[in-house]
């Protein structure tokens, strides 16, 4: 036989004695990854907010700050000699708007009339020269209120302005000194704005990035016991997989046997026999030979059927709900005890209604012992009885055989772990024709039960597994 490399049981995966895996170094990676992502762009995001807010903030205090400019200062410092461009009658407006404009604050001062031209600016250069309004500047002649924007200065009036990478500039409907409407437009550093900015994300920043940083704190105990779950969950998937393959291919190499062994050898005696019995059927043959060859190829046809019978049923398991299961119980002993000739007893509740998935996992109990005694047992009676006791179901196929192996020891399986009782440890065989027995034994600590095998008691061999029952009281 092949060796076997260790597998994890469900226990050890269950108890967490298996090593962490690729899985939950790669879960672990994946949350730190993303909380650094999510730090990045809660990061990025806060000085985004930052930004804007120092932007509003700019262009409130800025449609402010214009209109105390243009209404209290500058409008009321412009009459019609000032329009007209009379020599000395801006000299006062040059004086108090060039006051205003030493602390860096206020950069350019223009004032409009309706017409698009300016009346008066603070470098003299566009004094007279007429421009196309905005939409937005247009709409303030008349008005006492404030429009303002941060502008990259490309308009055709910005043209002592193009040294500068951008401005808060700002526009404020006012009145003259002769009440006639003008606008004056006002350009303000964005230096201010900039430090506000600064300022907010250097109060928001500690804060989001603090809250972020306790929030991962406390998630990451619980990220780190959902990936050792998944992990778990994995490592059994793969346990219950391997019992699958490995009980299949069981199956498989078991009907090849019983198809080699049994059903193909005997067609082929019955097809050996069919000329000799043809030849005993002549005039001058033996008719009483004849009659015993054919009743001998009778009685292996029908063990035969009987034979492809159980594989069919091996092959497409009966319907265990509700009665179904205790008839299929009934049928699988009465077969195969038929086999071997014993007297079979089956006792099940009445009523008893399982889980889909335990009436399986009792039915291949009940099928792998009853095949045991059948092969093993070299007995004359076999029983099965069916019980439930508090939260737990009993399957236990007895006989009243020797058995095949040593008198009086006892195997059991707990969580994958066997014992033996009577003589200390020891395990479930995995030579090959035990095999099938210990894959019911992993199969029955996969599901949180326990598998008893006696061989030699009292009562022969009796092997016993107990299944929890989920929801029982």
């Amino acid at each position: 036989m092949r060796g076997r490399t260790t597998r994890p049981t469900a226990a050890s995966v269950a108890l967490g004695s298996a090593p962490p895996s690729g899985v939950l170094r790669r879960a672990l990676v994946r949350f730190t990854v993303s909380a650094v992502l999510a730090v990045v762009v809660l990061s990025l995001t806060t000085l985004l907010v930052a930004d804007q807010i120092a932007r509003h903030r700019a262009l409130e205090d800025g449609r402010r700050q214009a209109a105390n400019l243009a209404n209290r200062l500058a409008a009321p410092m412009v009459d019609e000699a000032v329009r007209a461009g009379e020599p000395g009658a801006a000299d006062l407006l040059d004086t108090v708007m060039d006051n205003r404009m030493r602390d860096g604050s206020l950069q350019r001062v223009k004032i409009w009339d309706q017409d698009g031209r300016i009346i008066w600016d603070d470098t003299g250069d566009l004094v007279g020269r007429t421009f196309e309004m905005e939409p937005q500047l247009a709409a303030l002649f008349g008005t006492h209120e404030a429009w303002a924007e941060v502008s990259d200065l490309d308009r055709a009036e910005n043209v002592t302005e193009q040294s500068v990478d951008e401005m808060l500039e700002v526009y404020a409907g006012a009145t003259d000194a002769d009440g006639r409407p003008v606008v004056v437009e006002s350009y303000l550093t964005t230096a201010d704005m900039h430090e506000h900015a600064q300022e907010i994300a250097r109060s928001f920043v500690p804060l989001v990035l603090g809250t972020l940083l306790v929030f991962l704190l406390v998630v990451l105990p619980l990220a780190y016991s959902l990936a050792r779950r998944v992990e778990r969950a994995q490592a059994e998937r793969t346990v219950l997989v391997q019992h699958a393959l490995e009980a299949a291919d069981l199956e498989r190499r078991r009907i090849a046997h019983d198809l080699h062994d049994g059903v193909i050898q005997d067609l082929s005696g019955v097809g050996y026999l069919i000329p000799t019995v043809r030849k005993e059927l002549r005039s001058d043959g033996d008719l009483d030979r004849a009659r015993t060859m054919l009743d001998r190829a009778g009685t292996v046809l029908r063990g035969d059927v009987a034979s492809l019978r159980t594989m069919m049923t091996d092959l497409y398991p009966p319907d265990l709900e509700g009665e179904g299961f205790g008839d299929a119980l009934r049928e699988l002993a009465a077969i195969d005890g038929a086999t071997a000739g014993l007297a079979v007893e089956v006792a099940v509740p009445p009523g008893l209604l399982l889980p889909p998935q335990t009436a399986r996992l009792a039915y291949r109990v009940t099928r792998e012992g009853v095949r045991n005694v059948v092969k093993h047992a070299r007995a004359t009676h076999l029983w099965v009885d069916v019980s439930v006791v508090a939260s737990t179901l009993e399957v236990r196929v007895r006989d009243d055989g020797t058995g095949a192996t040593t008198h009086g020891t006892t195997h059991s399986t707990t969580h994958g772990t066997a014992h033996r009782t009577a003589n200390g440890t020891a395990t479930i065989p995995s030579r090959d024709g035990h095999l099938g027995l210990r894959l019911l034994a992993d199969a029955v600590a996969d599901a949180g039960g326990r598998l008893d095998l006696e061989i030699g008691g009292a009562y022969g061999t009796v092997l016993t597994a107990r299944l929890p029952l989920p929801g029982a009281g």
